[in-house]
């Protein structure tokens, strides 16, 4: 009687144990390898035909992603009615040079003028964040009133070469994340 309680015990401890433990090999590999290939001005010379760049409904994982830049302050932060997608919201150029970084621009309807809140995760094929960044940021209305706005940031990730995914959102008091996209970038010497 005893060994079997003790064998039970054993068996059940051995599955608790063994649920809760999530390695490397346990995650979902994410292909990285598809790249957009945008020039040093921000020319789309070879799309993939996908939709990286675009804006995106997030998961629960790609969502804890940002859980560490979500102490990013953003009081007096504002978000615009929406984000432009006529151009896609890519980094340029792509493959870049880490030592140079990338450019990230965004577009925003409806004469926006306000500071918002982007974050950025870069991730490799496992999914494991390798950079993280938040930056307060400031659009700017260009004439007329009802013109769209726009802005852009170089980033210069520190990173290995490689290709990585690049994940971000622009986020308000009001609206945290109120645009996620994500797309494959690789960082060359």
């Amino acid at each position: 009687m005893k060994t079997t309680q003790l064998f039970q015990l054993l068996f059940s401890i051995i599955i608790i144990s063994s649920c809760s433990k999530t390695t490397d090999a346990d995650k979902q590999a994410i292909d990285v390898s598809q790249q957009w290939n945008i020039d040093i001005v921000g020319n789309l010379i070879l799309g993939t035909g996908d939709a990286q760049w675009q804006s995106k409904n997030f998961t629960s994982q790609e969502l804890s992603l940002f859980s560490s830049l979500d102490t990013a302050d953003l009081t007096g932060t504002s978000s615009p009615v929406a984000v432009l997608e006529h151009t896609y919201n890519f980094t340029y150029p792509n493959p870049f040079y880490i030592s140079s970084g990338h450019t990230l621009h965004f577009s925003f309807t409806n004469g926006y003028s306000g500071p918002f809140v982007l974050k950025l995760v870069y991730v490799d094929n496992r999914m494991n964040p390798v950079f993280k960044t938040a930056v307060r940021m400031q659009a700017y209305a260009y004439p007329p009133p009802n013109a769209s706005s726009s802005n852009s940031i170089v980033v210069k990730p520190v990173l290995s070469t490689g290709s990585f995914r690049l994940y971000y959102t622009l986020s308000s008091s009001n609206d945290p994340h109120f645009y996620k996209s994500w797309g494959n970038v690789q960082g060359t010497q």
